[in-house]
């Protein structure tokens, strides 16, 4: 009986799919028989505009173009989503010939398709895209397809990515997909002369053929696509105002699924990242048009009139409506400290309470200028992950570490070291003991000490957590500077506390202030000498910043710093420019020189602090530093 119902209702949409499609056909021949007779009539005065002599013709016309326009839909739609991807030149991802990024949304689906119990969707990629944006084809469980742009798969960190899969899942799961594909059939009629114009119009486009010869009539490829695109635009219209109106309010709805069904806000995340891509999730194809209530986003210009999805602002403050208010207060918070912007604070001092569970104790530190000196033994060559965690340690540590309160206590005496090394305060307000036991060690087992420590605090309440943390950044910047590897510690700090600032998508052109005073905190932690530092920074920000902007940053900055917010700043970057910064980082720094173990320490935490496993990263150092001592 339950499938009888289910039965019952999906023909019943099919029709009036059907019908809604049909009275759109009958639209468009009115309209365009009334055009050409209004020709007729202007030459002709004795014909009627609404029934002439070319009447029949057009009608005939029309009518074989969208029924030989939709019977070949139906026959490449034979084998289901695989033909649209085929129609749409997407490549197949593949877990045997895929890229880390395509591995990792291949895993997803994988783990969706587990988790809801169905069969995995074939995931495929349109390699030309650059904006972020996702599509579900297909009838049944075997011809199913998911399509991802290569945007969305360049710059979507893993949470991104989940949520955007999410909600191609949530369209598998309701048969929305089913729908979508049966409707980009109907309607193909429509805007056939669209497409092919703008087949027609690309190749003018496209300077050189497949043979590499510069095209002849390249013009005239443009004009003659452009005209028939003109003839096909009525189509269009009203193949836009009839989504508009029957599909323009289920993207709010199927928002709020999603949310429902992920049990968390990575499809917030998601629409943040769009928010803030400088290509959105425009997808530049000729079956853009045809493909646009299938997507996760506006595949069409932003201008574009009746598009089906509403704004992206628009979807983020229907589920969270502070959140956009929040991102404004941030990107104003970054603004201020661009170069040149002091000029304009006088205009503007309202400054709003930020989202951020924790902030930095006042005053702020200058950047620390050159490392903390240590012995010679722990500035040489680092020591393995697995023989550091394993060296033995001293009963009075091990003690102190059964317990939470012991934990803490020796994790206060570690950064106090790092902060004065030869000199700890008669007054510190920790176990003598202690600091003498972690003395007599090896300095560079410190961090990974410091490490085990973190992992046993326990539950403690919010007040508790957030003093706690404030005792250790105080410790950290007692002497007005601070460094990167101890701002890095106290991030994981607040991580383990759950204090880390909301995960907030940025662009690069917001935050590079905060990449250059990055890289000047990633620069001064290195055992270089100062002769070379500037050549270094130097060759570092040309690579990340354009001329100009060299110039504004040519000097480094004697302002107060939050390295934990630049951190977080940075940690909001597009996927790839993450990568990008780091990438430069390592070339830069370690490619020709042997890493000390407070270099490898900051670029395992940094890579953890950027959203990336760091066990490759330290393992490739390892074997590199091996090398290059031998």
């Amino acid at each position: 009986m339950k499938d009888v119902s289910h039965y019952l209702i999906k023909n019943k949409n099919m029709l009036w799919s059907a019908s809604i499609c049909l009275l759109a056909v009958i639209l468009t021949i009115f309209i365009l028989n009334t055009v050409l007779g209004l020709l007729v009539h202007y030459v002709d005065r004795e014909q009627q505009i609404w029934w002439h002599v070319l009447s029949p013709y057009c009608i005939g016309l029309i009518i074989i173009i969208i029924g030989w326009s939709i019977a070949y839909e139906f026959y490449v739609f034979r084998t289901g989503g695989h033909s649209l991807a085929k129609q749409l030149k997407a490549r197949r991802l593949s877990q045997i010939e895929s890229t880390p990024e395509e591995s990792v949304a291949i895993h997803l689906a994988d783990k969706f398709a587990e988790t809801f119990e169905i069969d995995a969707p074939t995931l495929y990629v349109l390699p030309d895209e650059v904006g972020v944006n996702a599509l579900t084809a297909g009838f049944h469980p075997r011809d199913t397809v998911i399509i991802l742009t290569w945007g969305a798969l360049q710059n979507l960190d893993e949470l991104e990515l989940y949520g955007l899969l999410g909600h191609e899942f949530n369209q598998i799961l309701s048969g929305e997909a089913r729908e979508n594909t049966r409707l980009k059939i109907l309607y193909s009629g429509l805007i056939t002369f669209s497409q092919l114009g703008s087949k027609i119009a690309k190749q003018g486009f496209n300077r050189y053929n497949a043979k590499g010869n510069q095209h002849k009539f390249e013009t005239s490829f443009v004009a003659v696509g452009g005209v028939i695109w003109l003839l096909g635009s009525m189509g269009i219209l009203i193949n836009r105002l009839i989504k508009y109106f029957t599909l323009g309010g289920r993207t709010f709805y199927n928002d709020y699924k999603t949310k429902k069904l992920l049990l968390n806000n990575a499809n917030v995340q998601t629409l943040l990242r769009i928010y803030v891509h400088h290509a959105g999730s425009q997808i530049h194809s000729e079956f853009s048009e045809a493909i646009a209530h299938m997507c996760f986003a506006n595949s069409l210009s932003p201008q574009s009139w009746l598009n089906i999805h509403p704004n992206i602002e628009d979807r983020i403050y229907e589920l969270n409506p502070t959140l956009l208010q929040d991102l404004q207060l941030e990107n104003l918070k970054k603004l201020r400290s661009q170069p040149l912007f002091s000029l304009l604070r006088p205009l503007e001092e309202s400054s709003g309470e930020v989202y951020n569970p924790w902030v930095s104790p006042q005053p702020l530190p200058l950047l620390r200028l050159s490392p903390i000196s240590f012995a010679l033994n722990d500035a040489i060559k680092p020591l393995n992950p697995e023989v550091r965690r394993q060296i033995e340690r001293s009963d009075l540590i091990q003690r102190a570490m059964q317990t939470a309160t012991g934990s803490r206590e020796v994790m206060v005496a570690i950064l106090m070291i790092r902060q004065y090394r030869e000199f700890i305060p008669s007054d510190a307000a920790v176990s003598r003991a202690i600091i003498d036991s972690l003395l007599s060690m090896d300095g560079r087992i410190h961090i990974q000490i410091f490490h085990d420590a973190c992992e046993n605090l326990g539950n403690m309440p919010a007040t508790s957590a957030r003093q706690f943390v404030t005792k250790l950044a105080k410790i950290i910047q007692e002497d007005g500077e601070i460094g990167l590897l101890d701002a890095l510690l106290i991030e994981r700090v607040k991580a383990e506390l759950h204090l880390l600032p909301m995960h907030t998508p940025s662009s690069l052109e917001t935050v590079k202030p905060q990449i250059v005073r990055l890289i000047d905190a990633l620069l001064h932690v290195q055992q270089i000498n100062s002769a070379n530092q500037l050549d270094v920074r130097y060759e570092i920000l040309e690579r990340v910043l354009s001329k100009d902007e060299l110039e504004l940053f040519e000097e480094i900055s004697d302002e107060p710093i939050d390295l934990g917010e630049i951190l977080n700043d940075i940690a909001g970057l597009l996927l790839r420019d993450r990568l990008s910064i780091l990438g430069v980082a390592e070339i830069c720094l370690w490619n020709d020189r042997i890493i000390t173990q407070d270099e490898l320490d900051v670029l395992q935490l940094l890579y953890w602090r950027l959203g990336f496993k760091s066990d490759d990263i330290v393992d490739q150092m390892q074997k590199k530093n091996s090398v290059m001592i031998i």
